[in-house]
């Protein structure tokens, strides 16, 4: 089978492929802080493995993995490589415009930081205003959290966690051996102490009187190891359902996006 993804094909390979409503698919993840158990790729390696997933997908073409994205508020954790909000933006609107230069027109971001959606939304957005072009985004956490955490009763956290329970899952089940399992152990947010704000993760989102708003902090007053959540009922059996279930749903998605006619 020929390989869809864009670093394995010799240039004359990726030109015949080009063209009709074919769509490149851009995988991104980070570097950043994951739990005292967890690598510091672990978006980066979900990215990766969804993209394996849609390898041979008819009419998709899978783009190199950005690896890097925006993690700033991370910065206080050895290992964590964040790039400006701007530099980033920069980054994408070149990659896709490198691509638009060769003829493709149909662009979805694979992303499994949330911390870049602000940058893909201002990439797109320009993007959209210069091109003929169709860009979407496809967040692999949320999908993990709709699909997953709130339909399968097998996850006994009911939610998808910062180095919880269906993110541990997920790696254990693409790279088992970066998990270091002696140290899964269930931690939670801090919130501010004697105050009615209760914070939800580490990107500032607090709920107050039953609505959820950001309350911005220094990550060190947030949490200590970077796991906001209990992976201890994590398993490879899983970390497998999950990637499969996003794969699932990313295929219908990408079939059902390349219908769409060029704007």
């Amino acid at each position: 089978m020929t390989s869809s993804f864009i670093t394995e094909m010799t240039s004359e390979a990726f030109a015949k492929s080009v063209g009709g409503d074919k769509v490149a698919v851009i995988p991104m993840g980070s570097t950043e802080l994951e739990g005292s158990h967890l690598p510091l790729g672990v978006d980066t390696i979900v990215a990766n493995g969804v993209a394996r997933c849609l390898d041979g997908e008819p009419g998709v073409l899978i783009g190199p993995t950005l690896p890097i994205g925006y993690s700033k508020w991370f910065l206080p954790f050895a290992g964590t490589i964040s790039l400006e909000t701007e530099t980033l933006t920069r980054v994408l609107t070149e990659y896709v415009e490198s691509l638009i230069s060769a003829g493709l027109r149909r662009f979805v971001f694979l992303n499994a930081h949330k911390g870049n959606n602000a940058c893909i939304e201002s990439a797109a957005h320009s993007l959209l205003a210069k091109h003929r072009i169709r860009v979407a985004m496809l967040s692999l956490w949320k999908l993990a959290h709709d699909l997953c955490a709130v339909k399968d009763r097998s996850i006994e956290e009911g939610r998808f966690t910062h180095a919880g329970e269906i993110m541990t899952s997920a790696v254990m089940a693409l790279a088992p051996d970066t998990v270091v399992t002696e140290r899964i152990s269930p931690d939670r947010v801090k919130s501010p102490a004697d105050s009615a704000f209760h914070v939800k993760n580490s990107l500032g989102e607090t709920e107050f009187m039953d609505s959820v708003q950001i309350v911005f902090q220094d990550i060190r007053n947030v949490t200590d190891s970077g796991t906001m959540g209990d992976p201890t009922a994590a398993s490879v059996e899983k970390g497998e359902a999950v990637v499969e279930r996003i794969a699932e749903y990313a295929r219908a998605f990408l079939q059902e996006f390349r219908k769409l006619p060029l704007e």
